[in-house]
């Protein structure tokens, strides 16, 4: 397996493994494809989001998504904040999730430095996975939506 950037001409399976990622994880919120490959594109004109593609003798078997992300606590410590991580289904249970991340690790992380992640908890593989290969829950992210119509209600009275 080789870690490679992505290229403008990966745009549409970067777009297509991404659907498979937020159908995976249970996403409340999926856009459709078109939006997903003007995202990726997005992000190649931008340079906000770094994309490397996991490949395997010339077949893209997955990919990440990832940046810089200043550690709040103590700024001298480097780390890489993972948005996205996807091995294409016809791919997974041969171990090449691990070696992807291995291989991240080696090639974007600096020595000493950590990385960070969100997983969804709708998503219980994906947590699973993340444990396998060494992350440990850092803090627990919670959330709580205002409902839409509060404010109609609240007006009215």
């Amino acid at each position: 397996m080789m870690l490679r950037p992505a290229r403008e001409d990966d745009i549409e399976v970067l777009a297509t493994l991404n659907r498979q990622l937020l159908d995976d994880e249970g996403h409340p919120s999926a856009p459709p494809l078109k939006e997903l490959i003007a995202r990726h594109r997005e992000w190649f004109a931008t340079g906000e989001w770094s994309q490397d593609i996991l490949d395997v003798e010339g077949h893209v078997v997955g990919y990440i998504v990832h940046a810089p992300n200043p550690y709040p606590l103590d700024p001298a410590i480097p780390e890489r904040f993972i948005r996205q991580f996807c091995v294409d289904r016809a791919y997974r249970r041969h171990g090449l999730g691990r070696d992807g991340f291995e291989l991240f690790m080696e090639h974007r992380v600096a020595p000493g430095g950590r990385v960070t992640l969100d997983v969804l908890e709708s998503n219980p593989g994906g947590q699973a996975f993340w444990e396998s290969v060494g992350c440990r829950p850092f803090f627990h992210r919670m959330e709580v939506r205002r409902d839409v119509d509060a404010t109609q209600n609240r007006s009215e009275t």
